[in-house]
């Protein structure tokens, strides 16, 4: 759980992200991989902007970092994203396929006939030891 004694950024750090963007249309764009191994919860969050077609979010779990097994989390749907409306997307690390070795996942942004502006955000939000390092790049004050 949760360390109350440490800053917020260090409690729930971001771990994956994708550039915030105009994205084009008809495409797929994924953060980085996250190992779930070293997490027990953990939260995508989009900023949306702009949709001039329309546009989904979802996680997806895959047995190596490199995707290439990729699958969809049973019992989940993509969440359909709205116009100038913020996501915040929850995975535990017991929803994923643990039984058949899948342990990574990414959220998954999908565009359908034109563009998505938004960016996503993927928190740690109870890492199993902490403090967990933020993805190299973050920026933390």
């Amino acid at each position: 759980m949760s360390n109350p004694n440490l800053k917020p950024s260090l409690r729930m750090p971001v771990i994956a992200a994708l550039k915030s963007d105009t994205h084009a249309a008809d495409s797929t764009y994924p953060t980085g991989a996250v190992d779930m191994g070293a997490h027990i919860n953990i939260m995508a969050v989009l900023a949306v902007g702009a949709i001039t077609g329309s546009g989904t979010v979802e996680f997806e779990q895959a047995t190596t970092d490199v995707f290439s097994d990729a699958k969809a989390i049973e019992g989940r749907t993509a969440v359909d994203l709205v116009a100038e409306k913020p996501v915040q997307l929850n995975l535990k690390a017991n929803e994923l396929d643990v039984n058949n070795g899948f342990r990574y996942v990414r959220a998954k942004l999908t565009t359908v006939g034109g563009s998505v502006k938004t960016g996503i955000l993927v928190l740690s939000a109870d890492a199993k030891d902490q403090p967990f390092a933020p993805l190299t790049g973050t920026i933390v004050d």
